[in-house]
């Protein structure tokens, strides 16, 4: 990392323009996988985020939604009989989401449309397992601006 003496990463004004772009092809990609199957992108987020049973709160914190936009969002998918809720273990005043066996079977076949011709389809498996390792290390890094605003949540 090439730092100046006022601890600022002199090639992070190059690099943040590239995440950018590369997240609008993944976006783009997802949205169209999403249109394939018949659901909007925010639906299509829903359902991957649920190979597993969540209750709501995680199922919005997983597609980094809001509350009233989850609640959106898992309606049009009840609607459709593809998600169902019911009580949460632990906590009756909340609902647990969880995929119905049409859900599942939609789950499948989007993750197979988002396999076919990635975004990142001009990296060899080596640079996307580095890739890999990159983002997931900074991510592990807390993000003080959502720190801060999970603090305002809770106020």
């Amino acid at each position: 990392m090439e730092t100046r003496a006022d601890g600022a990463d002199e090639n992070l004004p190059g690099l943040t323009p590239l995440l950018y772009a590369a997240t609008a092809r993944l976006d783009a990609h997802f949205a169209a996988c999403a249109s394939a199957v018949g659901l909007t992108a925010s639906q299509a987020n829903a359902v991957y985020e649920l190979a597993e049973p969540a209750g709501m709160r995680e199922l919005g914190r997983r597609m980094c939604c809001e509350p009233p936009n989850v609640t959106f969002v898992v309606d049009r998918l009840e609607e459709r009989g593809l998600v169902r809720r019911g009580p949460l273990p632990g906590d009756r005043r909340a609902k647990q989401v969880e995929l119905t066996a049409e859900g599942r079977t939609l789950r499948a076949d989007l993750l197979e449309r988002l396999a076919v011709d990635p975004p990142l389809r001009g990296l060899g498996d080596a640079d996307r397992r580095m890739l890999r390792t990159l983002l997931v290390r900074v991510l592990a890094e807390p993000d003080p601006l959502l720190a801060a605003a999970a603090v305002r949540e809770t106020k």
